[in-house]
């Protein structure tokens, strides 16, 4: 864990505009600052970036958060790659939560050590397979053969490792290092004190993690033998479940075209690529896997899955879409693509080319159709027995569904494909509340829109957080929304010094987050300068008023109720004293 103390800190000494400008170009506007959003197409700019509110939000896409959000969109990191990213800016070490014993230390510092050098035998290796590449003319034909150009090859680092020299010439020591031998870059001959290379007479595609680092290599034959293809082994730079091939290459190319392109080999990315679609990425000889498809959807809302026509081409397409399912939410979109059984992307768009490709990606399945379909493919002939069992098999994927209007649209298009009804569906799945889709942050915040004197407190406590102090939390307790208002304030009295970017981090991360980000993208102006004296006698002011209110609430409601009840007539009495104690105090 990463000390909150440590977060505000780093959050206090970065400034969001500094961070976004790197990736977008932005200009002021009033006291905001104004670019085209990174997360779509747009013409006109409507991403706004708050200095002073230290927080980003689109008006076109509804893209919203601090620095720490923004590099976990923009660039697939997760939280903790992100503080990394920016403490590196910023110059400082991120501590650990809880001092460690000198055991410990002493593990980090080698396990650190090995993943540097695990990342430096790696580039090396590339710098001469990409060498190699260029002095052996039969490997450059083989790419030429392929449709690919030196442009391509030198935009992916393409290479080539071959028999002779191998990569002993490059590592002094080649037959000694543990590093070389973790990479899985060569093996060890046994009984023997010697090595040879793993990969020998293939080409060879670097694999890079999101922020470009080389972690593995892919290597492909360039004959007709077995295997195909031979990967890297699993190291702590590479997760086959969790890395895409091509994906930092595709990164531009998948926010220009809205969609990602999941293929099965390295040589379709490539030829996609060269053809002009250069936003498809490809697993790394495994099954498609969640973390896959949710390390897409960071930058896209929709993926579509191509896969060979022939049935293991449709199964590896239905292990996808399982694995797919759990993210299906009805903001995204996923498809599958499956082409002609004698074609995959890398022939079909090198024979018929870039736009007949584009026109079959128009005509891929939506997951309903997909998994509709395989239901009906697993049992057609219409009995009840084949009725059963596509019900039974569609139970698991329907409860692994979000619920949602999806999730609500496919029982009834299964239930009408089965001749029975949504609610017989959901209840044979122990689908709760299957029918009752969500309510988006956007109509849950319309609903709880806060009045104008919970804004202007709002505003005082986030740009004064020491006002916090003086603030009573038991004053909000008769609006609707007092629950999140409360959390802020205890948040603030126990965080007095919070920046704004940490306030607005840990409010992202609070249970009132959908109510926050309303206000937050309602108020991105700068409010007027103010001392810290007079804003805490403005709030103060504020919940004088509304303390007021709530008497004047109740002195209405008992007076309508008077009668010879004394208790009634003594509560009245006490709530007018209160009333003009306040009155005096104003």
């Amino acid at each position: 864990m990463i000390p909150n103390e440590f977060i505000n800190d780093l959050l206090n000494r970065v400034d969001i505009v500094d961070v976004v400008g790197q990736y977008v170009q932005l200009k002021r506007a009033g006291a905001n600052h104004q670019g085209l959003c990174p997360f779509h197409n747009e013409k006109s700019p409507s991403f706004t970036v708050s200095a002073f509110k230290q927080f980003y939000h689109c008006f076109g896409c509804g893209a919203h958060g601090t620095a720490v959000g923004f590099l976990m969109e923009h660039n697939g990191l997760t939280f903790v790659e992100a503080i990394n990213d920016l403490a590196r800016q910023a110059g400082m070490t991120v501590p650990q939560d809880k001092p460690q014993s000198p055991q410990q230390i002493q593990a980090q510092i080698a396990q650190k050590v090995r993943t540097q050098n695990l990342g430096q035998v790696l580039t090396e290796a590339a710098t001469f397979y990409k060498q190699q590449l260029r002095e052996h003319p039969h490997a450059i034909a083989y790419l030429k053969r392929r449709g690919l150009s030196g442009d391509i090859a030198q935009r992916f680092g393409l290479g080539f490792a071959p028999f002779e020299p191998t990569l002993s010439s490059v590592f002094d020591d080649y037959n000694e290092s543990s590093s070389l031998l973790d990479a899985g870059l060569c093996k060890q001959r046994e009984g023997q004190n010697r090595r040879y290379d793993f990969f020998r007479e293939r080409i060879m595609f670097p694999i890079r993690n999101t922020k470009g680092q080389i972690i593995g290599f892919g290597g492909r034959v360039l004959d007709k033998s077995e295997p195909k293809y031979l990967n890297s082994p699993e190291t702590p730079l590479f997760q086959k479940g969790q890395e895409l091939y091509g994906l930092f290459e595709a990164r531009s190319a998948i926010s220009q075209q809205q969609y990602a392109l999941i293929v099965e080999g390295y040589m379709d990315v490539v030829a996609l690529a060269q053809a002009g679609l250069a936003n498809a990425v490809a697993t790394l000889g495994t099954a498609t896997s969640t973390a896959h498809v949710q390390k897409l959807f960071r930058f896209t809302d929709t993926i579509v899955f191509s896969f060979d026509g022939d049935s293991a081409g449709r199964k590896a397409a239905w292990r996808a879409m399982i694995n797919a399912l759990p993210l299906a939410t009805d903001t995204r979109t996923i498809k599958f693509l499956f082409l002609p059984p004698e074609h995959d992307p890398d022939t079909f768009v090198r024979e018929k080319g870039a736009d007949a490709f584009a026109a079959e990606v128009q005509t891929a399945m939506t997951l309903s159709q997909f998994l509709l379909f395989g239901l009906n493919q697993a049992a057609p002939d219409g009995s009840a027995e084949a009725r059963a069992r596509q019900l039974h098999l569609a139970k698991p994927l329907l409860q692994s569904l979000p619920n949602g209007a999806l999730r609500t649209h496919i029982i009834q298009a299964l239930a009408a494909q089965l001749n029975s009804t949504p609610s017989d569906v959901s209840e044979y799945c122990e689908l709760n509340a299957a029918l009752r889709p969500r309510k988006n942050a956007r109509e849950k915040t319309k609903r709880i829109a806060p009045p104008t004197s919970v804004e202007r407190a709002l505003d005082l406590l986030v740009a004064h957080p020491q006002i916090a102090s003086h603030a009573n939390p038991h004053v909000w307790q008769h609006l609707p929304q007092h629950q999140a208002l409360t959390h802020l304030i205890e948040l603030l009295q126990a965080q007095l010094h919070l920046s704004p970017a940490a306030l607005q981090l840990q409010l992202e991360q609070s249970d009132y987050a959908d109510w926050y980000q309303y206000y937050l993208q309602k108020h991105l102006r700068e409010p007027a300068p103010m001392s810290e004296e007079d804003a805490t006698t403005a709030y103060i002011a504020i919940e004088k008023q509304l303390e007021r209110d709530a008497l004047d609430a109740a002195l209405k409601q008992l007076a309508q109720k008077m009668t010879a009840d004394t208790s009634v007539k003594a509560e009245y009495t006490r709530l007018l004293r209160e009333r003009a104690k306040l009155n005096n105090a104003s």
